[in-house]
This record gives C-alpha cells, sequence and structure tokens, in this order.
C-alpha cells in the first residue's frame, strides 16, 4: 500500500512538472511573462505556449472591448446651471507590458479612465450653455473629450475606442421646482 501511494505521488508530482510550464493563450486574451519579477515577453497571439515552472509568472489581460460606466456626477454649465451627467466608456489594452506597469489591473484602469474622462467633461461642459449641452453641441463636446481621453490614455497601454454621455439630467431640487 506505501508503495502505491508514493508511485501515485510520484506520477502527480511528474505530471504537474510536466504540464507546468504548458498553458494555452486565447483568441480573447493576452499575456506578459515574468521572470521573478521582471519582464520576459509579451504574448498576443493565440496558441500554445511555454514558461519555466517556478521561475517564470503569467499574468493575462483582456483582448476584448472593455467598458467603463461612471457614477453619474454634478456638473455647472456656463450658465451656471448644475446638471448631473452619466458617461461611458468604450477601451481595450493595447499594450499589456504599458498596462501592467501604469495601472496593473482593469479595476484600476476603470478607475484612472473615470477620473480622466470626469475631468475633462467638467472643463467642457463649463465652456458651454446648458442649452448647448442638451441640443447642439452635444457631439461636439464627445468629441472633444475623446480625443483627450484618447491622448492621455496611451500612456497606460489603452486604447480609447469611444465616450459617450449616457444620461444627462437635472439635480432633484431643480426638477421638483420646475414641475
Amino acid at each position: 500500500m506505501a508503495r502505491l501511494l508514493v508511485g501515485v505521488s510520484l506520477v502527480v508530482v511528474f505530471a504537474f512538472a510536466i504540464l507546468q510550464p504548458a498553458f494555452t493563450i486565447g483568441e480573447w486574451e493576452q499575456g506578459i511573462i515574468l521572470q521573478f519579477g521582471q519582464w520576459q515577453r509579451t504574448l498576443q497571439e493565440p496558441g500554445l505556449h511555454f514558461k519555466i515552472p517556478f521561475m517564470q509568472n503569467l499574468i493575462r489581460f483582456d483582448k476584448r472591448v472593455l467598458t467603463t460606466d461612471a457614477r453619474t456626477a454634478e456638473y455647472i454649465t456656463l450658465d451656471k446651471k448644475r446638471v448631473l451627467i452619466d458617461h461611458v466608456s468604450r477601451w481595450q489594452i493595447e499594450q499589456p507590458l504599458e498596462f501592467y506597469r501604469s495601472v496593473r489591473n482593469p479595476t484600476q484602469a476603470r478607475t484612472r479612465l473615470d477620473a480622466i474622462i470626469s475631468a475633462r467633461l467638467r472643463q467642457e461642459v463649463a465652456k458651454h450653455n446648458f442649452q448647448d449641452l442638451i441640443r447642439d453641441k452635444r457631439e461636439d463636446i464627445m468629441e472633444v473629450v475623446t480625443k483627450d481621453t484618447i491622448e492621455t490614455s496611451k500612456s497606460f497601454g489603452i486604447e480609447v475606442l469611444d465616450v459617450r454621455i449616457k444620461r444627462l439630467d437635472l439635480p432633484g431640487e431643480v426638477q421638483a421646482s420646475v414641475f
């Protein structure tokens, strides 16, 4: 019985040692290989890949388009009207190594993107009247915000595809006074 247990243990350890270095990268993902915390290579092509067990780590990232749905925030227009704006952005990881070095994970990236977009949106909303924001200049404002966000996010290894205002509303007390 003891020999059988030792034999099974050896087979399991041997199988683990053989299978540990082999891994696959799917079409929807990409990754980087780190050896003792230092970058070795970037994997952006799907397929079977190998690494040195116990020395190299694989960090996977999504290659698909990701979204950031921000919380509603209050902004002030040029004519001093308060508005509530909820924005959404679409982005993807373009440079996995830069992404890992700057923001580490998608949650941190969403937080950084939300801060960048909110700040830029605040600047643009402050340049326009309420009526322009509602009707005439909304697309122009979103183009400017998107363009600036694309430039800023390149340093994070992120490609921003689009930024849109999902919802624009008046604060509750203003709505109550109107109705």
